[in-house]
């Protein structure tokens, strides 16, 4: 290398090297807002994630400037997420050539946000601040949702819009949302949510008594909450994410988890009238809820029968649905998404984009797996985040036979930042030994 040259890339780096320090400290308190607003406000996800993207964005730019090498980051899903971008865009142009394919297309800028969030965790080192601050602004917010359960009062928006009476008979409360925007956005959020002190308290058999008391409690707080939205889907997939939680530590745990859903379930189904109609309303084939979503199933089937290879195009299910109730002769006028994961990415990418999308899934599932048996067990806050991450995938999945929660943005804001944490986890223990709990 030249004098001259060597120079010049020093006159570079100068200014980048103020801007990394500066960028060293934005990046994760714009983390931590973010983390704090996954919990709180869709406008806040928005703004801290975008915002710590965009600044991951010129970190990476700045370290390209000076000739530095930025660390390349894979995450298991390259081909997948790939192949899902090709299938939207072929199955918009070939069968909605009419819709706005920027604005369907852009619904899929979660891949771009995975992979720029696993990057800004690299920089600022701190899995264990942000895991626990999720689980303390959880269990504030499970408080609040509470009180709203008991008095309806929503204090983020003055005409309590989304609070809801309790839906059976003669009901007196309401069904919480949080600060969040619909009851089923916070119970498949905080679904996720209450797998990481459900974890912490699994795994804390050495804990001080006093750290396992208050992880019990942020259970119990964040468990009442989500038993008061009323989500038959969120109670299922919820109860299933225990399970398999529990299953992973032991024989034991799981046992006990057995007997202890079964007591509570007893004395709910036995004491609450309200509870025990809400939970046979699962298999009644009277109840609207169960007709309208059998209606839309119907007809996001019919639409993959009719495209089965590229599907109508991403989202456009919606667009074309009272056609298709028209074409089955189903006299509903209730309208949405396929309120069904895996039948809105049939109907709308085909079998094709199915197949990437559950390729998807299975690659972060085995990664999750992978990390529980590599992470050594002295590493108590890393095995508290791939078991309590785990949970949170299964809560997702099990949630999405009843809805289409992957759409939900609210959700997927934190379940992309669960992924993007296992990510970052994984890409640090392929690369070598982590000292201990705190060097991430």
């Amino acid at each position: 290398m030249s004098v001259a040259f060597r120079d010049q890339v020093q006159r570079v780096a100068q200014p980048f090297d103020f801007l990394k320090t500066a960028l060293d400290k934005l990046i994760p308190f714009f983390l931590f807002l973010y983390a704090v607003s996954l919990l709180t406000s869709m406008s806040g996800m928005e703004i801290f994630g975008w915002g710590t993207c965009l600044l991951t964005v010129l970190y990476i730019l700045g370290s390209l400037l000076v000739a530095r090498r930025p660390r390349v980051f894979t995450l298991g899903c390259e081909l997948p997420l790939l192949g899902l971008l090709i299938v939207a865009g072929l199955g918009l142009y070939l069968n909605a050539p009419d819709a706005d394919h920027l604005a369907a297309m852009g619904k899929l800028r979660w891949v771009v946000m995975l992979y720029l969030l696993a990057y800004a965790l690299a920089l600022q080192n701190n899995l264990n601040r942000i895991l626990n601050t999720l689980m303390i602004v959880g269990t504030i917010v499970a408080c609040y949702a509470i009180f709203q359960h008991f008095t309806g009062i929503d204090l983020i928006r003055g005409d309590n819009r989304s609070v809801t009476i309790a839906p059976f008979a003669g009901a007196t409360v309401y069904q919480n949302t949080g600060f969040l925007s619909h009851h089923l956005t916070y119970g498949y959020s905080f679904g996720m949510l209450i797998c990481f002190p459900l974890a912490a308290l699994l795994l804390g058999r050495r804990r001080p008594i006093m750290f396992r008391l208050l992880c019990t409690l942020s259970v119990l707080l964040i468990g009442l909450s989500l038993l008061w939205t009323y989500g038959r889907g969120v109670w299922m997939a919820t109860a299933l994410a225990f399970f398999v939680l529990a299953a992973y530590v032991s024989k034991r745990h799981l046992v006990a988890f057995l007997v202890i859903i079964g007591i509570i379930g007893g004395v709910l189904y036995t004491g609450d009238s309200g509870f025990q109609e809400r939970f046979a309303s699962m298999w009644a084939s009277n109840y609207t809820s169960n007709t309208d979503r059998q209606d839309l199933w119907r007809a996001n089937l019919a639409m993959f029968q009719d495209y089965p290879w590229l599907g109508v195009g991403y989202g456009q299910n919606e667009e074309i649905l009272h056609k298709y109730y028209d074409k089955l002769d189903i006299a509903n006028t209730f309208g949405g998404h396929a309120h069904n994961n895996y039948l809105q990415m049939l109907s709308t990418t085909g079998l094709l984009g199915m197949i990437c999308y559950m390729l998807f899934i299975l690659s972060f599932l085995l990664t999750t797996h992978r990390l529980w048996m590599e992470v050594p067990k002295t590493h108590y806050w890393h095995r508290v985040l791939v078991l309590g991450a785990l949970g949170a995938q299964v809560t997702m999945h099990a949630g999405g036979v009843t809805q289409w929660n992957f759409g939900d943005a609210e959700v997927n804001h934190l379940f992309i930042f669960i992924l993007a944490m296992i990510g970052y986890l994984s890409e640090r223990y392929s690369r070598g030994i982590v000292p201990d709990d705190y060097a991430l």
